[in-house]
């Protein structure tokens, strides 16, 4: 029926990166050669020389724009424009963390980048044990792509709206004001800079929504192991007792109590719980080849749920390692950039105001967005860590407390150590963190505007 194939879809090992994985194609920080690694020899050669012009070329973009606003900044210092200075910063300051966030991603830390997306994709669990009730990975996977797409989006549209301003007003400005050795408003001149322009403010909403948008997608998929993980311990005796070969009338009693242990809605953060009918755990008790008694069935769907737990904790610990040197630096960039932002906002007074006040709301609102995906990600997986020894509690326990107290307590003990992601081993990463910034930044605004005041 169609009900069984969306249920064997759902539970079907799949790529959990494609979108992602995309988008970083284009920002030139993952090869395109891994769509390409198993043809044949030429065809890999060809891919990375043109892999390796792709990057040369996205760094050249990257490099002669930030060195543009660095003279820039240089030749107009102390003139008394602090409006256009600070203008210059802010995309000095894009566009180095930009160069940052290529070279990291591509060529400090590919190694590590690659084993945990291979990690994820080949050990990720779909579904959870089999129980009197199920979740799969399917939720999450929806979720994240749903959450990458629209952030995105969000970054081309705010960051290419820059370019639609001189096309608006047909006066041979470029989308980035910066000064140039030569008169770039001849023809043909005019035309190469802009497309560099253009195409340096397309690799700015691909490396800001690459670097951000992995970490985003990296959390909600282990936050939908984690409900995988929740469903498994939750059903762990419904799964000793399918192991042991239990009779109709034995689920039954366990799936009676059970429902009063496991009264609360709204359990997991992704997933959607569905039940599984007792006929079906009949059918998969005759699958079995031996019954094992009750203690060494128990111990078989414990273990799993362990191995489980392990593997989310060895995948968070990449992830931490690969992400927490970013994202000490991030904090502080974004901290700047906002107050800059938000400086230059209210500081606009030109005749084309209106115009560069959506811009600059535009990449206003793409930071405290970007900063509110880093922070509430974190801390929804900082939530779900502190939640295994609970999910243990909705099964009926008190049946075989004897025998499963001790493995209960040792677990409950051990997962009692909740995971936090960091920035730099130093700020934890939490909703508290992006409140805490947004104060600073503003701080920072109000200094800055008492300093224009002065003159």
């Amino acid at each position: 029926t169609m009900k069984e194939n969306q249920e064997i879809d759902d539970s079907k090992r799949r790529d959990l990166f494609v979108f992602v994985r995309q988008t970083m194609c284009i920002a030139a920080m993952y090869p395109f050669g891994y769509y390409l690694r198993h043809s044949g020899l030429l065809a890999q050669i060809l891919v990375r020389v043109l892999d390796l012009v792709y990057e040369l070329f996205n760094l050249f973009v990257s490099v002669h724009i930030a060195a543009l606003f660095i003279c820039t900044i240089y030749i107009n210092y102390g003139k008394g424009d602090l409006d256009f200075f600070v203008n210059c910063l802010i995309q000095t300051i894009i566009y180095l963390w930009m160069i940052a966030m290529k070279l990291y991603f591509r060529r400090i830390r590919p190694a590590l980048l690659d084993e945990l997306l291979a990690d994820i994709n080949e050990n990720y669990q779909p579904r959870s044990a089999i129980g009197l009730s199920y979740v799969t990975m399917a939720g999450a996977y929806r979720m994240s792509k749903l959450w990458i797409k629209t952030y995105v989006y969000c970054c081309y549209i705010g960051t290419i709206f820059w370019l639609a301003l001189p096309i608006v007003y047909r006066d041979r400005s470029l989308p980035l004001a910066c000064w140039y050795p030569f008169d770039y408003t001849q023809p043909i001149v005019y035309e190469v800079v802009f497309f560099l322009q253009a195409m340096g403010q397309i690799q700015v909403a691909a490396t800001f929504a690459s670097s951000s948008g992995l970490h985003m997608v990296l959390c909600v998929l282990i936050s939908g192991q984690y409900d995988v993980l929740f469903c498994s311990l939750k059903n762990v005796l419904a799964t000793t007792y399918v192991k042991m070969g239990a009779s109709l009338a034995e689920l039954k009693q366990l799936q009676a109590e059970q429902s009063v242990s496991d009264a609360e809605p709204s359990q997991y953060t992704y997933s959607l719980e569905l039940q599984t009918p007792v006929q079906e755990l009949l059918q998969e008790n005759l699958k079995s080849p031996s019954s094992p008694d009750f203690l060494r069935a128990f111990r078989a769907a414990f273990v799993e749920c362990i191995g489980h737990h392990r593997y989310i904790i060895a995948t968070l610990k990449k992830m931490e390692k690969f992400y927490s040197p970013i994202w000490f630096v991030k904090i502080g960039e974004v901290t700047f950039l906002m107050c800059l932002v938000a400086f230059v906002s209210t500081k606009s007074t030109s005749a084309n105001s209106f115009m560069r006040m959506v811009s600059l709301g535009q990449y206003l609102l793409l930071v405290l967005y970007e900063l509110f995906i880093i922070c509430y990600f974190a801390d929804i997986v900082n939530q779900n860590s502190q939640r295994c020894g609970e999910a243990l509690w909705r099964s009926p326990w008190q049946r075989h407390v004897r025998e499963v107290r001790q493995d209960y307590l040792f677990f409950m003990l051990n997962s009692r150590r909740h995971f936090q992601l960091t920035a730099g081993k130093i700020s934890n990463l939490n909703v508290e963190r992006f409140r805490g910034t947004i104060t600073t930044a503003f701080s920072f605004l109000t200094l800055l505007q008492k300093m224009d005041a002065r003159g």
